[in-house]
């Protein structure tokens, strides 16, 4: 989608829609109030005929008129001014291009919706609710009489034009992530995975290396190897690097790739089993985030950690009471064989403990505990470092992806106590989402001070849409992560 600033004249413009902002009491936004003043009277007029309540995302439209040269007027809700959020924007975006798709629109022109109180920021977030709102993973789908916005055009000045690209730029790695989460299980497995981070390497310039089956054993990331033993597609480890001339600091992102989670010998109930291509979702944020590191140019050295198998009950497949050891020497009883995101995982925390990063990030839909204390919607951070969990939660704030804090706590390490082995993989159903966490603090070395882990098993793919997101995968947390390292 091509994003284009236009100037501010609104009443020497012409084209197919004009999307303007209107607040809650049926307050015009500044531009909507500049439009030419029959027009603007007209519009007040309308608003107050229909009973418009201006809710965040709220979407009418009413022809132009021959002082505005527009076939459309389409008018999006704000709420309430004073509570006016860059979300805001992203949401009323979306919904204004949505409009414009309806009425069969292939180009818009926006007003920078909010502009007057949250600056230039605003066009960042304008171009990401766009870009953000406009997905649809389709490709399995018959193309009927589709329509395309081929132009989005920005009432605004020049300057405006960085933040729209950035916008786009991370708008457009989380759809890149959100593409591959997508895929079924039968399209995308372990090797694939690894091919996608090649491909992705070779555009980019970054290094990719990939541990095949031989390595994995001479590297002894046992966790990998058994986990993916029960299928018939073999299990990989995806390391991927971007590295700058003189990095500011470095840091590891780990993203859990199982590709289809059958829940392997204890196997998942028919309705959980479905939606388990979204098991890979952290492994692909890695990806969306690497993408976006590239295009930006950001001076940080970043390492992109993916393990990724695929759970199945094959007759090869590990079971319950198999003991695993790994390469820190640590033992592992496996009490279920549907925990096995975190057997993955504790062999990329081992592995990037020894790169010495300065913040190590592992992000996974690790469990379903995490969405029974948080819901849907949000993100668990579990972390030793208060300040970058208050860092990551404020940044959610706005990008729109939302975060809290549990805790990580020690009492609970009883529940992974084992009779046979160092631990268990898994504890009782209560405090599943610490005790999951706990369990990977055991693999994250001493050397590492600043580590978190993100349970986005929520908010990673949703059942039905949500804000400026289609059913599906959401992206989650690609957009924040490249904030945090966008911080100086």
């Amino acid at each position: 989608m091509e994003f284009q600033v236009i100037g501010k004249d609104i009443n020497s413009l012409q084209g197919e829609a004009l999307v303007v902002g209107v607040y809650q009491e049926q307050v015009l936004s500044p531009v909507a109030a500049r439009i030419d003043e029959k027009m603007s009277s007209l519009l007040k007029d309308f608003l107050k005929d229909i009973h418009f309540k201006a809710e965040v995302g709220e979407c009418v439209f009413m022809p132009g008129h021959k002082e505005v040269k527009f076939k459309n007027i389409i008018m999006v809700g704000l709420g309430e001014k004073e509570k006016l959020s860059l979300d805001t924007v992203r949401q009323a975006a979306a919904a204004g291009l949505k409009k414009a798709k309806e009425l069969r629109h292939k180009e818009v022109c926006f007003e920078l919706l909010g502009e007057e109180t949250l600056g230039d920021e605003t066009a960042k977030a304008l171009a990401e609710g766009v870009e953000l709102g406009d997905y649809q993973f389709d490709k399995y789908k018959k193309k009927e009489d589709e329509v395309k916005i081929e132009k989005v055009k920005i009432l605004g000045e020049e300057k405006l034009k960085n933040w729209l690209e950035l916008g786009q730029k991370l708008a457009e790695a989380a759809n890149f992530t959100r593409n591959i989460v997508n895929e079924p299980g039968n399209v995308i497995k372990p090797a694939d995975l690894a091919e996608i981070a090649q491909k992705l390497a070779e555009k980019y310039g970054l290094e990719c290396t990939v541990y095949d089956e031989e390595r994995l054993k001479a590297e002894k990331m046992h966790g990998i190897l058994a986990v993916g033993q029960g299928s018939a597609h073999p299990p990989r480890f995806i390391h991927l690097v971007y590295k700058p001339q003189n990095p500011s600091k470095r840091v590891v992102f780990i993203g859990k790739g199982i590709t289809f989670d059958s829940g392997g010998l204890d196997i998942k109930p028919e309705q959980y089993m479905k939606t388990m291509k979204c098991d890979k979702a952290g492994a692909c944020a890695v990806l969306g985030i690497m993408k976006a590191v590239a295009e930006l140019k950001l001076d940080v050295e970043v390492h992109g950690l993916i393990p990724t198998a695929e759970n199945m009950p094959g007759g090869n497949a590990f079971r319950p009471d198999d003991i695993i050891v790994y390469k820190n020497g640590k033992g592992v009883e496996i009490a279920n064989t549907d925990a096995e995101g975190r057997l993955i995982l504790a062999d990329a925390l081992i592995y990037g403990s020894a790169l010495k990063p300065d913040i190590m990030i592992d992000m996974a839909t690790l469990t379903g505990a995490c969405m029974v204390a948080l819901g849907r919607f949000t993100t668990g951070i579990f972390t030793p470092q208060e300040e970058l969990a208050a860092k990551i939660k404020a940044l959610g704030e706005k990008t729109g992806e939302k975060f809290w804090q549990l805790p990580l706590d020690d009492d609970l390490k009883e529940e992974l106590k084992s009779t046979f082995a160092d631990i268990k993989n898994v504890g009782s159903r209560y405090g599943g989402a610490i005790t999951a966490a706990l369990f990977l603090k055991e693999f994250v070395g001493e050397e590492v001070k600043n580590w978190v882990h993100l349970d986005i098993a929520g908010p990673a793919f949703l059942e039905k849409p949500w804000k400026y997101y289609a059913e599906g995968a959401t992206g989650v947390p690609v957009r924040t992560m490249v904030e945090l390292l966008r911080e100086k």
